[in-house]
Parts: C-alpha cells; sequence; structure tokens
C-alpha cells in the first residue's frame, strides 16, 4: 500500500543481515547506532499513526497539494529529529526492533486500509519540511524516511567495518 510495504521489505533485508552487537554500535559516541535509527523509524511510525488517528477523530477536512516526498531520501538535506521520535536506546536487539516495527505497521496499514483513499485524501496536518500533508502522503511519507534512514544505517554500517 502506497508503496510503504516494499520500502519496509528493503530496511529489513539490510537488517536481516546485521548481528544486534554490530547494529548497537555507535561509530561516534554523537551518532545513532543502527537500533537507534530503527528506533526512530519506528516511534515516528507511531507519531504519524496517532496524528492521522487525531486528524480523522476531529472530522475536519483540509486539502493539501501534492508535495515532492521522493525529496525525503535527499540527506544533503539535514533535519533535526523532534524530542518525541528521538531514540531513547530501548532497543537491544534486531529481533526486538523488528517485532516493535511489525507492531507499528499493523497500526498504519489498519488506519490506512480501513479507509477509502478519498477519506485519506481529505484530512491533513503539518509536516515539518513539506507543509500540510494528506493522510495519504502521511503513509506514504513513511516509506521514503524509511528509505532516508536505510542510507544512515548503511553509512553506520560501513563506518564500523
Amino acid at each position: 500500500m502506497y508503496g510503504i510495504e516494499e520500502k519496509r521489505k528493503e530496511v529489513l533485508s539490510f537488517i536481516n543481515e546485521l548481528s544486534s552487537e554490530k547494529a548497537i554500535q555507535k561509530p561516534t559516541p554523537e551518532s545513532w547506532s543502527i537500533l537507534e535509527v530503527l528506533e526512530h523509524l519506528y516511534l515516528m511510525e507511531q507519531l504519524i499513526d496517532y496524528q492521522m488517528g487525531q486528524a480523522l477523530k476531529e472530522g475536519n477536512t483540509q486539502q493539501a497539494s501534492e508535495k515532492p516526498l521522493h525529496k525525503t531520501t535527499d540527506r544533503s538535506y539535514k533535519v533535526d529529529a523532534p524530542k518525541a521520535v528521538q531514540p531513547k536506546g530501548e532497543f537491544q536487539t534486531i529481533d526486538e526492533a523488528k517485532d516493535k516495527l511489525a507492531k507499528g505497521r499493523e497500526t498504519t496499514l489498519f488506519l490506512a486500509q480501513n479507509k477509502e483513499e478519498e477519506t485519506l485524501r481529505n484530512y491533513a496536518f503539518p509536516h515539518p519540511s513539506f507543509g500540510d500533508l494528506n493522510l495519504k502522503q502521511w503513509v506514504e511519507f513513511i516509506g521514503w524516511h524509511e528509505l532516508r534512514h536505510l542510507d544512515q544505517m548503511k553509512e553506520i554500517y560501513d563506518k564500523l567495518k
């Protein structure tokens, strides 16, 4: 749906090759580990799901123009993660991260699959870089955001070699 499952498969393909010992290491004290990046992805999807639910519950329809979400993968444009989605070191193993990511995805799919696409297009809330995104775009953003951080995880892994 909206490309998020295909993009998640790319993330899982990468992390399935990693040991938890490697994934918990940080290349520098101030950088994130691969497990922390995965925790960030989980927290971000949780937050998006919550905000989507709130937008639908409040019932205020709002139109939003289509945004170039593919630009999310451009890592030359740096964005500091909001405090709510910064990792706290909760994940200790790859299996734990995969389990949490799968549970988060269940919520996203439940929200998105139980609504007509037109309904998802009629509700919106703001993104810090793109401005207002409708709920369909927010679902799509999850996948692009994961690809952005897949590149980050690959960079972390290369630095750990």
